[in-house]
């Protein structure tokens, strides 16, 4: 069981780093003087001048998909002696969920730059115009990833806690994954007021959640190597 432990732990740390590199990566182009990179003009300009930004970008969200796949199906098998079964597949669908999506975001990225590039060089309007089609595609699909993410993670702290098979903190810090769900979910139906500070505090949550991420990965590194009173399969105590 401590084995299990450290693949879930190793799997859900290398997903929380690549998933802060891949937020990081959309902070590039403001950094290099393209401060306006929802303008499809500027963000073509972005891609001419720095082509392996998108691959990278896409690369790193790929390698989310594959640990994310790992850590879902790690953390189930870890946790099934004491979580409801049912629960635990139900969570393990929004989990491998996000991370097909994330897969398809990568693929997008790393797809879309040299046809872009291509069209835009023919004529100015239709390359503005795929990039408007694949912007919105991607991040369509891209926040779709993030939802399935959350509930992953706002059900696993969930259970974690009631079960005790995680510490009480990593419950509480699940209220980071929960905001961001909220936001994405009333969000778009006009439920949440328009507020500046939420829309920050909403953009926030997305590392955040990765931050999330990397907690319960150390947490699961600890006691896979057994560090900790027990492995995950034997209640915690609430500072455990």
């Amino acid at each position: 069981m401590r084995n299990a432990s450290f693949a879930a732990g190793l799997s859900t740390l290398a997903f929380g780093l690549a998933g802060l590199v891949s937020f990081a990566l959309q902070l590039v182009p403001p950094g290099l003087g393209f401060e306006d990179t929802d303008n499809p003009s500027v963000s073509i300009a972005f891609v001419q001048a720095h082509s392996d930004i998108p691959v990278i970008t896409g690369v790193s969200l790929i390698l989310m998909a594959i640990a994310l796949t790992v850590s879902v199906l790690s953390v189930a098998a870890v946790t099934a002696p004491r979580a409801d079964s049912l629960a635990m597949r139900c969570l393990a669908a929004f989990g491998l969920f996000a991370a097909a999506l994330f897969l398809v975001t990568g693929g997008l990225r790393i797809g879309a730059s040299g046809p872009l590039l291509h069209i835009a060089s023919l004529r100015g309007e239709w390359g503005e115009a795929a990039y408007l089609a694949a912007q919105v595609a991607g991040q369509a699909v891209g926040i779709s990833g993030i939802v399935g993410l959350c509930l992953w993670a706002v059900g696993l702290s969930v259970i974690g806690c009631r079960k005790r098979v995680l510490p009480t903190w990593l419950f509480v810090l699940g209220i980071v994954p929960a905001f961001r769900l909220l936001v994405s979910t009333l969000g778009p139906l006009g439920l949440l007021p328009d507020s500046e500070l939420l829309w920050i505090l909403g953009m926030v949550s997305v590392p955040g959640t990765m931050v999330w991420c990397l907690l319960l990965g150390i947490v699961l590194l600890r006691r896979g190597f057994g560090s900790t009173r027990e492995h995950l399969a034997v209640p915690v105590t609430a500072g455990a």
